[in-house]
């Protein structure tokens, strides 16, 4: 328990984090990485290349320091950030070193002298943050090891299969190499994927949406190939699109929080582009274990006709299963709507306004249908959204 001293100076320090959060992180990042090289195994360094990961960070620390006194409105930030420490492998004994160059990139930033009392007081916060992150990641890790199936830590996998869906994304199918079972999941879930890209130093893991329904005997993931090689971006993409069947990968289990929260309720899925993924693992998932699925509404906005994910494949579960399925491209015929989402074509297609919505996609993307949905009169909770990359908020208008 911090001490109301503690809790008074941590909260004073919110308006400054908001001004300076971000050069604080990216301060601290590069103290990190000069002194422990070895945790670019860990980091995603495309993120850190475009300032990303220490936007992030610092809204956590803004939003910590906002909440130190009432911990528990951080529970879904709490959960959210866990669940991707658990796809990294995240350890006890990397808080220490992180909590040290955080520290120093506060005072060097500010010019505190050793024993400030904001620095006393952030050492002990960071301490108590860590311990809830380590308790919280363990409780992941445990849940993991002890389902049929799960294991802990990353598990040699083959690729079984890459399959063509569209301009520039394929499926990729992965088996144990041991042949032995798999973890299940929950629809919307993803799995931390590690790779040693030829020719590079470290090993790159990233978080890919699984594709499928629960209860094979593989994973799919189905990858847009980004960026330009050798940028960092797009790194592990290309690798996998250039990967053969029988190459090896290693795996963490799956992990997520973007899953349904109230099966009960009437489910609308909004996707944009390869953000698919993880709302056809949903829509699967539902076929597949004969739920009626004639209410449910599919959007997906694609960029045009050869960029469309699946599209003939969820035509034809649609004529057979009798959910309503609806597509905008961004330019091209071939659609259902050509241009971007508005609340007029929302209106139409959205007859449910009591149903939750499930939209995934590009961030500017999300922000826009967030906004929108909004405006129609539909309420927060009945919104959920999952960011690829850094959990940076939408910025919504």
């Amino acid at each position: 328990m911090l001490s109301a001293e503690t809790l008074a100076t941590i909260k004073s320090t919110a308006p400054l984090l908001a001004e300076q959060g971000q050069a604080i992180t990216t301060l601290f990042y590069a103290k990190l990485f000069q002194q422990h090289p070895e945790l670019q195994h860990i980091f995603n360094m495309a993120n850190q290349a475009k300032g990303e990961q220490s936007r992030a960070l610092a809204e956590s620390v803004f939003m910590y320091a906002t909440h130190i006194d009432k911990l528990q409105n951080l529970g879904p930030m709490v959960n959210r950030i866990a669940h991707k420490h658990a796809s990294l492998q995240v350890a006890p004994e990397h808080y220490p070193i992180v909590g040290k160059y955080l520290l120093e990139a506060i005072q060097d930033h500010l010019g505190l002298e050793a024993g400030h009392p904001v620095l006393g007081a952030w050492a002990e916060a960071y301490g108590q943050l860590a311990s809830i992150f380590i308790q919280t990641e363990e409780g992941i890790y445990r849940d993991n090891a002890d389902k049929p199936g799960g294991w802990r830590g990353f598990r040699p996998f083959v690729i079984r299969d890459i399959q063509d869906e569209a301009s520039g994304i394929k499926s990729v199918y992965l088996q144990a190499e041991d042949g032995q079972p798999i973890a299940g999941f929950e629809p919307g879930q993803y799995i931390g994927i590690k790779v040693r890209v030829p020719g590079h130093e470290y090993d790159e893991i990233r978080q890919y949406s699984l594709s499928n329904a629960p209860g094979k005997d593989h994973y799919r993931i189905t990858v847009k190939a980004e960026g330009t090689p050798p940028s960092h971006e797009g790194k592990v993409s290309n690798h996998l699109h250039s990967a053969q069947p029988g190459d090896q990968v290693w795996i963490q289990p799956p992990t997520g929080e973007f899953t349904i929260k109230h099966p009960e309720r009437d489910l609308v899925l909004i996707a944009g582009g390869v953000g698919i993924t993880p709302l056809l693992s949903m829509l699967l998932h539902r076929i597949e274990t004969g739920e009626d699925v004639s209410d449910l509404v599919f959007i997906h906005c694609c960029r045009d006709q050869a960029h469309h994910v699946m599209g003939d494949e969820l035509r034809r579960l649609s004529a057979r299963h009798g959910f309503s399925y609806h597509v905008s491209y961004e330019t091209g015929s071939g659609a259902d709507h050509q241009g971007y989402l508005n609340q007029t074509v929302l209106s139409q297609w959205l007859t449910q306004p009591d149903a939750d919505v499930y939209f995934c996609g590009p961030k500017p993307f999300m922000a826009a249908v967030n906004t929108q949905l909004l405006q129609m009169g539909l309420r927060d909770e009945q919104l959920h959204h999952e960011i690829f990359g850094p959990g940076t908020p939408l910025q919504t208008h």
